[in-house]
């Protein structure tokens, strides 16, 4: 990846749309404090802003809920939907 890549701050839906998972799962793995299992983000007002390189440090990490995580909010979505 090119290195000014790293440098891009995401949105919420961005972060979504780059992992392939909804909002809400994203809302789920961020964190305002660096945690194993979590993408790092900043708060700006009422908005999240999420770098790019932390995703790739998420996504570089082992995550053994993270299929959970999914899979439990795709199976509430079908409940109510």
């Amino acid at each position: 990846m090119p290195e000014e890549n790293k440098d891009e701050i995401l949105t919420i839906n961005q972060t979504a749309e780059l992992l392939k998972v909804s909002s809400w799962t994203v809302y789920e793995l961020v964190s305002a404090e660096r945690q194993p299992g979590k993408i790092f983000a900043k708060k700006v007002g009422r908005s999240w802003r999420i770098m790019r390189k932390e995703v790739d440090n998420f996504l570089s990490e082992e995550h053994p809920g993270f299929d959970q995580l999914t899979l439990n909010q795709t199976n509430s979505v079908k409940k109510s939907g």
